[in-house]
Parts: structure tokens; C-alpha cells; sequence
């Protein structure tokens, strides 16, 4: 039996997720913004949630410790965001937006709404729905498996 990855799923997650950071960086650089499509994902969660721990945006974006400490230091270092000491536990450090990373929000979005509207066209209201569920299960299986 042949094995054809374009008839796995994975493999187009894959490559859309390639061709989605490729493409967010290169309308935010377009509109004079120098974000990553990683960095966006940590500003995504400070703008749901600001004050968090390195370990919590680590856990939330999926990569390690390491990368995420050194994803802050570049974030600290364009003036996105600030490292706070955590009141309850001196110990900690919590990462939070500066002025500057909170005012990105209303420039960003507008811009990763479009790439998301022109991403889902032709694409019926139940179709994404489903795609969403289908891709929530599947990262949650994948999750329970690896521990």
C-alpha cells in the first residue's frame, strides 16, 4: 500500500500553517510592523490574558521554556512587552504588554482578520465550524497521547 501524503490531513495543516506565518509576517512587515507570526501568538495571548508566566506562554504556544524566554528577550527588546515581578511570588516573573504591545492590537487584528476572510473563502459557516472541530479533536488526541 502506497503511502501519499497530500491524502493526509496533517500534511495540510502543515503546509497552511507554513503559508499562514509566512503570510501574516509579510502584511504586518507590509503595514510597518515588525511582528512575527510567533510573536503575534504570544501578543494574542497577553491581550486575552496580560501578566503571565514564561511557563504558561510555553505551555499555551507549545514550545519549550528556552524558546520562549527567548522569544520575550527580542519582544522586550522592541518595547512589546515588559517582564514584572509576580506580586504573590517574588520568585516568578510574569510577562506583560507595554503601551506599545497593547496599542499593536487594534493595528494587527484588522490585518490577521483579512488574511483569515481571504484563507476560509468559498468556505461555508458549517464548513469552518467543522474544520474547527475536526482540527480541536485531532490536537486533543494527538495531546492525550503524547502526555
Amino acid at each position: 500500500m502506497e503511502f501519499v501524503f497530500q491524502d493526509v490531513p496533517l500534511h495540510w495543516v502543515n503546509r497552511l500553517g507554513f503559508v499562514v506565518r509566512k503570510e501574516l509576517g509579510r502584511r504586518f512587515e507590509g503595514a510597518g510592523h515588525r511582528v512575527s507570526a510567533e510573536e503575534w501568538a504570544v501578543l494574542l495571548l497577553l491581550w486575552q490574558s496580560d501578566g503571565q508566566t514564561p511557563g504558561a506562554l510555553a505551555q499555551a504556544t507549545i514550545r519549550d521554556r528556552t524558546t520562549v524566554t527567548r522569544l520575550v528577550d527580542g519582544m522586550a527588546n522592541k518595547k512589546l512587552v515588559v517582564r514584572k515581578t509576580d506580586g504573590d511570588d517574588r520568585r516568578r516573573s510574569l510577562v506583560c504588554l507595554s503601551k506599545k504591545g497593547q496599542a499593536l492590537q487594534d493595528l494587527l487584528v484588522p490585518i490577521a482578520k483579512t488574511l483569515i476572510a481571504e484563507c476560509c473563502e468559498g468556505l461555508s459557516a458549517r464548513e469552518i465550524k467543522q474544520t474547527v472541530t475536526t482540527l480541536r479533536t485531532m490536537t486533543n488526541n494527538l495531546l492525550a497521547v503524547a502526555g
